[in-house]
């Protein structure tokens, strides 16, 4: 059997999914901000994502969750609307 560990683990289990899929590039890292943001997006609640990630909600939204580039492109839109620039 071998040890648990992040590196292990990640070799193991998760690499194997991602490399059909064409993401072997991805890290831990990237997968948690994919995570929080894609659960964001669906409007789970703030701090039901905290929990889930083990962090506060200031941490998952300021570190964590990022902006789709369709949501900057609706609020960019919204603005030139209200500004009578569309």
């Amino acid at each position: 059997m071998t040890p648990l560990a992040a590196g292990n683990c990640w070799k193991r289990d998760f690499l194997p999914r991602l490399k059909p899929a064409g993401l072997q590039w991805a890290n831990f890292q990237a997968m948690r901000r994919t995570h929080s943001t894609l659960l964001y997006e669906l409007g789970v609640d703030p701090q039901v994502r905290a929990d889930q990630m083990g962090h506060t909600v200031d941490v998952n939204q300021n570190q964590y969750t990022h902006s789709s580039l369709e949501r900057r492109r609706s609020a960019v839109n919204a603005l030139e609307k209200a500004l009578g620039l569309e």
